[in-house]
């Protein structure tokens, strides 16, 4: 077979592989020949960036890693900014891209699609990027590909394939098994951490990203401790928010900091606490008392705050393992953290702008507790991060860290393909929305049954209030497209306005109550 197949069987025999995003080219063909014989499901979105975004969105969805096949030069450079959300949020991504021929790598001379040097130009935004001229090369680097994604901090990882090296005959491939598992903190560790926590007054733990699949342990810590819970962004879901001891995704509220920063023992899992957690102007997090950090990234474990236990280590193997010191030891409890926990709750319905909290409302009245919800960079989302419940794991797809616009469609059609059996909801705002717009093409094509909310404020709203926070003259703010329901429409979704919220929380429940596409236009003034 040729090697574009070859690649193929080998995902699909060995890494369980059924479902590829992606757009064929003339350079990636032999993928595709791939592809159709493995029987694997293809989904060709209407640009590259859709493909990631999607991806990505089916990555979070499934716990496993999105897989995108693009061709060289602007199919790479197109998917840069997906890409890159998912190493942001710490995700796995496998990206393989056609590139220029073997002859030409290189040389400068303008072949069609060149870049200077295709892996280099992502290899800040993957775990490691490859170009590969030798065709033994693949197993090792799959599987390269695959450790990082099961045994450590996960990131998105590229793979340059020269045209003529895809075309290239070779014999199956054979895995390469390597010996490679999650790092273990040591016993006197788990041990002072437990410690810590037994004897806290005044605990906390904050859970992020790295603490997906940990929820249920989590929970038994925290009501062991009477700690309140609180959740980075990319961790929303993975505690229910109707846990009485769950603050919810609540950190850029300034009361949970500083709830935060008087707590005597703060347990972190698997968090950065970045600026795009805080969101206070670049200010760290404070800590007045002892802090024990989990994470499997040896680099992060110290970085903006020293721990006083340091766990290099995966979260669910310590969580377990302190749990159960946990038991052995007893703890007093003082029965104040589902007080404050709710404090916290009402701090963060305080803290965010109160206008919104009807439209935000209406939605929860109107969704189904299991639907998966992508969000794009819009004030209406802003909030929705921060009050709007969610509790099941993997049901909360957002742009956190990387902070993009024009997601959330994009993600809500990967991870609807991902779970067929969940309803889903995206919203946007009409200024992202338009970034990729031509995604509701695609979500035709493959009937996804979703619903997609457009926050219309005629353009960059939040972007429109910083200049005038500022006294800075509006400009390039103010754009609009006109009639984005016609657009919808043309599209062969099933379209509607709004302006009330009575109306809209109507229109929301007859939407998911039918299958297909409905697009909801909440038209604010």
């Amino acid at each position: 077979m040729r090697v574009g197949e070859a690649i193929i069987d080998l995902l699909v025999r060995e890494y369980e592989l059924d479902t590829v995003f992606g757009i064929p080219g003339v350079h990636n063909i032999e993928l595709f020949r791939g592809l159709h014989s493995s029987g694997v499901r293809v989904v060709a979105p209407r640009h590259e960036q859709g493909a990631g975004f999607m991806a990505d969105g089916w990555s979070i969805a499934t716990g496993k890693p999105g897989v995108c096949a693009l061709i060289s030069g602007p199919g790479l450079t197109n998917a840069i900014t997906p890409i890159a959300q998912a190493y942001h949020d710490s995700r796995a991504m496998l990206v393989l891209a056609s590139t220029t021929p073997t002859h030409s790598l290189g040389k400068k001379f303008g072949p069609l699609h060149d870049l200077d040097d295709q892996s280099a130009v992502v290899r800040t935004v993957t775990a490691f990027s490859e170009t590969v001229t030798d065709p033994t090369q693949f197993p090792q680097l799959i599987e390269r590909a695959w450790n990082v994604f099961t045994s450590s901090r996960p990131r998105p990882v590229h793979i340059a394939i020269p045209t003529d090296v895809l075309e290239q005959f070779v014999d199956p491939f054979t895995r390469v098994t390597t010996d490679i598992s999650k790092p273990v903190a040591q016993d006197s560790d788990i041990q002072r951490a437990a410690q810590l926590l037994a004897a806290a007054k005044r605990p906390m733990i904050i859970a992020g990203g790295g603490a997906l699949g940990t929820g249920a342990l989590i929970s038994n810590i925290a009501t062991a401790i009477d700690s309140p819970i609180v959740l980075t962004g990319n961790a929303k879901g993975e505690v229910p928010s109707t846990h009485p001891l769950c603050v919810g995704s609540a950190m850029v509220i300034p009361r949970v900091q500083e709830e935060i920063e008087q707590s005597d023992v703060v347990l972190v899992i698997g968090s950065e606490i970045s600026d795009a957690d805080l969101y206070n102007g670049g200010r760290a997090q404070g800590f007045s008392g002892s802090v024990i950090r989990i994470d499997i990234d040896t680099e992060q474990i110290s970085r903006r705050v020293a721990p006083h236990v340091s766990l290099v280590a995966d979260a669910a193997d310590s969580l377990s393992r302190i749990s159960a010191e946990l038991t052995k030891a007893g703890v007093a409890l003082t029965n104040s953290g589902s007080a404050r926990a709710t404090n916290l709750r009402m701090a963060a319905r305080s803290g965010v702008r109160q206008d919104l909290l009807p439209w935000i409302d209406a939605i929860e009245q109107s969704v189904p507790d299991n639907t998966l919800v992508a969000v794009d960079s819009t004030q209406l989302a802003y909030a929705a991060h921060t009050v709007m419940s969610c509790n099941s794991p993997r049901s909360w797809l957002a742009p956190f860290g990387f902070g993009t616009l024009g997601c959330a469609l994009p993600m809500a059609i990967g991870a609807a393909i991902a779970d067929t059996t969940r309803p889903v909801l995206a919203i946007a705002g009409d200024g992202g929305w338009l970034f990729t717009l031509a995604e509701m093409a695609a979500a035709i094509d493959e009937g996804i049954d979703m619903v997609l909310v457009l926050w219309d404020n005629r353009g960059y709203g939040q972007i429109r209030e910083s200049f005038d926070d500022v006294r800075a003259p509006r400009m390039g703010v103010d754009v609009s497209s006109h009639d984005p329901s016609a657009i919808a429409n043309g599209f062969g979704w099933n379209a509607i306005d709004v302006t009330t919220i009575e109306a809209f929380r109507i229109v929301l429940s007859e939407a998911f109550e039918n299958r297909g596409a409905h697009f909801i236009r909440i038209s604010v003034s």
